[in-house]
């Protein structure tokens, strides 16, 4: 019944190759969230308006909107 060159489970390759991806996931998406929840999300602004076929943020849109005669609106807080 006992082969005499049975080798443990952690010998072979077969449980490492199928362990591996499932594990891989799982820190990826650790650091995935971990970036997602530690980082600002700088590329959202609110004082952003689109001129045709760009879009104009910041004291751009501002000078923009005043050389048209629109008055900006205030920043929400």
């Amino acid at each position: 019944m006992n082969e005499p060159n049975a080798r443990p489970w952690y010998r072979h390759l077969w449980p490492w190759l199928l362990a591996v991806p499932p594990a891989a996931a799982v820190i990826g998406g650790s650091v995935t969230l971990y970036l997602a929840v530690t980082r600002p999300d700088t590329l959202v602004q609110k004082d952003c308006f689109k001129d045709g076929m760009t879009m104009v943020c910041g004291e751009d849109a501002r000078e923009l909107l005043e050389a048209a005669g629109k008055v900006p609106d205030p920043p929400a807080p």
